[in-house]
Parts: C-alpha cells; sequence; structure tokens
C-alpha cells in the first residue's frame, strides 16, 4: 500500500514538474506551448510577449506592415522549413537589445505568425514552438509568394509616402515663397491640401 502511494505521489510531482515548464496560450484560433524561457510574459490583442526578448503574434490583419520593415531592414535573412512550415526567417542587429534579434514569419492552420526573440539563430525553444504549432494548411510557394507580394505592397506604400510628403513639402515651399499681396485665397490651397492629402 506503502509503494501504491509512494507511485501516486512521485507521478504527481514528475506530472507537476512537466506542466510547470510549459505555458500554453492560444493566439488567433492555434494553441503555443511557451517554453520556460519566454514565460511569464503579457497576452493582450492576440499577441504574448516577454519584454523586449520575445513575442508571438498573429499578422494576418497586417502581414505588409509587420514583415515589410524586417524584409528591407534585415542583415539577414533565409527561408528554411521547420517540421511541416515553411519559416522565413530574418535578423538584424538592434541596438535597443544591444544585440542580435530575429523574427521568424510561419504557416500555421490558415494563419501567418510572426515570432521575434533576441538572438541570430534560431534555438531549440523557438523551432520546438513552430513544430508543436499546429501543420500549415498554406503550400509553401503559396506562403513564400504571398510573403513577397506583402513585401512589394509595404515597399510601394513607402514609396508613395515620400512622393506624398516631397510634393506636399512643395506646394507648402511655393506657398510660402509668394508674397502676401500674390497669394490670393488661402481656400484654393486648403482645398488641394485637403483633396490630395486626405
Amino acid at each position: 500500500m506503502r509503494e501504491m502511494i509512494a507511485i501516486i505521489f512521485i507521478t504527481t510531482l514528475i506530472m507537476g514538474c512537466a506542466h510547470a515548464s510549459q505555458q500554453t496560450i492560444e493566439i488567433g484560433g492555434a494553441d503555443f506551448e511557451i517554453p520556460s524561457k519566454y514565460q511569464g510574459g503579457e497576452l493582450k490583442d492576440n499577441q504574448y510577449s516577454l519584454d523586449n526578448n520575445f513575442s508571438i503574434r498573429c499578422v494576418d490583419n497586417d502581414v505588409c506592415g509587420k514583415i515589410g520593415l524586417w524584409a528591407c531592414e534585415n542583415d539577414f535573412s533565409e527561408d528554411i522549413n521547420i517540421g511541416d512550415h515553411p519559416v522565413r526567417h530574418f535578423c538584424q542587429y538592434n541596438k535597443y537589445v544591444n544585440g542580435n534579434h530575429s523574427h521568424a514569419y510561419f504557416a500555421s492552420n490558415h494563419s501567418v505568425y510572426e515570432i521575434s526573440w533576441t538572438g541570430k539563430e534560431i534555438n531549440k525553444d523557438i523551432e520546438k514552438l513552430i513544430i508543436n504549432s499546429p501543420a500549415s494548411e498554406i503550400k509553401k510557394d503559396s506562403f513564400y509568394s504571398a510573403l513577397d507580394e506583402s513585401v512589394s505592397i509595404y515597399k510601394q506604400q513607402r514609396i508613395d509616402k515620400l512622393n506624398q510628403e516631397a510634393e506636399y513639402n512643395n506646394l507648402e515651399a511655393k506657398y510660402n515663397s509668394q508674397s502676401h499681396q500674390d497669394r490670393g485665397d488661402d481656400a484654393q490651397l486648403k482645398e488641394i491640401l485637403l483633396t490630395h492629402y486626405n
């Protein structure tokens, strides 16, 4: 009888230890097991984050905005497979964390997720997190094509914004260079600005 109680007690301890080393969170309809190294963070607005060291989020609503900056401003990038998941990995030196910071975009179910962490390599914890997520329902070629298209859209948006700012600065310079007598009706300039820049 004592042996049976001891076995139950030891089993309970082992199960408790195994459970304590993992935290499961749901993001965008998928469950993720957060490794102990990255636990203690906050789940808010479909994103789990721990200081500036780690975050995971679903980026379906803004793939262009999320991947675009990293695709344009990286020191290193690679396309790899981790388990059944296509992954695009970016890395860049970040002066705020005084080291390398990585972003991995991967497909799980029908969604695209972003994991960011401090470090250059995809460590075992990140790899395990991706492998244990639901299998990708997005084909590899479609996934990479969608990311490439998002990067192209992001670049075009940046160019359009720069062109818009340049045009606005040109109009403002013309307006400011005119004398008060030659300006005419300010309403015309306001109409131009409101029409083009709203």
